[in-house]
């Protein structure tokens, strides 16, 4: 094994280490469920105690891009979640107000976006899941929101666009839409089902820029 010489920089020791370890996987061209060296090898080779090398793990662990397994080792993670330390951050609550309303600025365009892509990969099954949430009631909770938007998002078939997706859905805790029922001129999720599954993709595009209206 051969890590890359020096840190190039880092911050920290761990940090360097964090670092030395990416850069080994991407020369040793190791794919997901590979085998990493062992701490003490780790540890020998950049010439940095065994507790600054678990630092340094523990940190790509919170990103979710190694794993480790009792008495096996640690290896490469099968599947990346590309905004794992995000998630946990909006979970915990621990963006400001005015970030909270920023990511639902990024959620409406993202959504936007990818409205060619939820229109082409429609089909009668999804459009019926979708309409069956749509026909829950006619006042909505912020769940029903989170529920339809997820489902629609989840259609498009990014599967990475739709991981930062649903770290955006919590911008609505702070950020609710308003109670109660809907303004005339905000299409329903209803009115939604029913263009996507028998209008033009423009049209569809057209209906969700103005559903969105209430969330700017």
């Amino acid at each position: 094994m051969k890590f890359i010489d020096g840190f190039n920089g880092s911050t920290t020791l761990a940090d360097g280490v964090a670092e030395s370890i990416l850069q080994y996987v991407k020369n040793k061209h190791l794919a997901p469920g590979d085998l990493l060296p062992k701490e003490e090898e780790i540890a020998s080779q950049l010439n940095v105690s065994r507790h600054i090398v678990r630092e340094g793990i523990s940190g790509l662990k919170t990103l979710g891009v190694i794993e480790s397994r009792k008495r096996k080792g640690m290896f490469l993670r099968h599947k990346f979640n590309a905004f794992e330390s995000v998630s946990k951050l909006a979970k915990a609550g621990l963006f400001s107000k005015e970030e909270y309303r920023q990511f639902m600025q990024i959620r409406v365009i993202m959504e936007l976006g990818m409205a060619k892509f939820i229109w082409q990969n429609r089909t009668p099954e999804k459009i019926a899941e979708l309409r069956a949430i749509a026909e829950k009631k006619e006042i909505l909770s912020i769940q029903d929101e989170i529920d339809f938007h997820s489902k629609l998002f989840s259609m498009s078939g990014n599967d990475i666009a739709n991981q930062f997706q649903n770290i955006l859905n919590s911008a609505f805790a702070p950020n609710p839409h308003p109670s109660g029922k809907w303004r005339d001129d905000i299409p329903t999720h209803l009115k939604i089902c029913e263009v996507l599954e028998n209008c033009s993709c423009q049209e569809f595009t057209n209906i969700m820029e103005k559903h969105f209206i209430i969330y700017l």
